[in-house]
């Protein structure tokens, strides 16, 4: 009996190890394979993931940690209730669930560890008096910028100007033009260039809101045509003086650009009337516009009794009144 289960139990191994060297043998011999360029991706992926490498996570003293430099949030601007999330989940949890992303700091004295990712989460951590529990990485600059982005990019409690000051100073640092860095974040060039907009805004109009997370990208659409061009100069001006006018005037974000595009003064288009000009003899009418481009444009109607020398006739008729 028990040389039968034996020989059974090494037939069926024979087999499992005979399929599997049938499926590799497939694998090889398949057209459809990775390219060096989608393994490299793929691994890219596992490792800004933290799958491919065994990352430290551990609890560290708030004391021992500071803010990147070049991090995505006015850390400032924190307080009580832009982390309530946080403080009732922390409490509710009793735990810290998700670590910050942290690089270790090299001779920084008390300072050990930089955080990239998880701001709100340190402040929470500083504001309980609780440890910060965090997972160091080895990142580059560039990589450090797109990591905290990818987190934050969906988050509504991080303003459209904070987002948008972050793009530009990676834009500076990073990338050669602003293709390359759309390619890199996965955006849309267009949708890039009106987050830089907004980075771009004269600092009067920054001062004239009472908080810099109530700047949008809207607002910034609806100025831009006024602000640039020499044809608009005095609209320029005359936004800037009421920016002035409402620092420190205390009115929400969506007051303020109410009362910035109050002051602009648009442009009438008079629209000149459309003429039809009608041959002697009534068999052919023409419609002459002159266009934006300085070119002319005809439009001709004519009867089925029409001659050319009808069409002729009309046309030199009119060609002094456009030439």
């Amino acid at each position: 009996m028990n040389k039968n289960k034996s020989y059974f139990a090494g037939l069926k191994q024979n087999i499992e190890d005979d399929k599997k060297i049938q499926q590799e043998r497939e694998v090889e011999d398949s057209p459809v394979r990775p390219n060096k360029f989608e393994q490299g991706l793929n691994l890219t992926r596992e490792i800004m993931s933290g799958s491919k490498v065994k990352t430290p996570r551990l609890l560290v003293e708030p004391s021992q940690c500071k803010i990147w430099d070049k991090h995505n949030r006015s850390y400032e601007l924190l307080n009580e209730t832009r982390c309530k999330d946080l403080i009732d989940q922390f409490k509710e949890t009793g735990k810290q669930e998700f670590p910050g992303i942290v690089r270790l700091v090299e001779g920084g004295g008390d300072i050990k560890y930089e955080i990239i990712c998880g701001a709100r989460r340190f402040w929470t951590s500083q504001y309980l008096g609780w440890k910060y529990f965090v997972e160091i990485r080895e990142l580059s600059d560039e990589e450090a910028f797109r990591l905290s982005d990818i987190e934050n990019r969906a988050r509504e409690d991080i303003s459209d100007y904070e987002r948008a000051l972050d793009y530009k100073n990676a834009l500076t640092h990073y990338y050669q033009n602003q293709i390359q860095m759309a390619s890199r974040l996965e955006v849309s060039p267009s949708w890039l260039s009106r987050y830089l907009d907004i980075a771009d805004l004269p600092v009067e109009i920054v001062k004239a809101y009472r908080d810099i997370t109530e700047i949008k990208v809207m607002h910034a659409r609806k100025l831009k045509p006024f602000l640039a061009g020499s044809s608009e100069k005095l609209n320029k001006e005359n936004i800037l003086n009421k920016a002035i006018e409402l620092t420190d005037s205390g009115y929400e974000g969506s007051k303020v650009i109410s009362e910035l595009l109050s002051v602009v003064k648009t442009k009438v288009k008079r629209n000149r009337a459309k003429t039809i000009h009608t041959s002697k003899n009534g068999l052919v009418k023409m419609q002459i516009q002159k266009r934006k481009d300085k070119k002319i444009e005809l439009l001709i109607d004519k009867d089925d009794k029409c001659k050319k020398e009808d069409i002729l006739a009309l046309f030199n008729t009119l060609l002094d009144e456009y030439l």
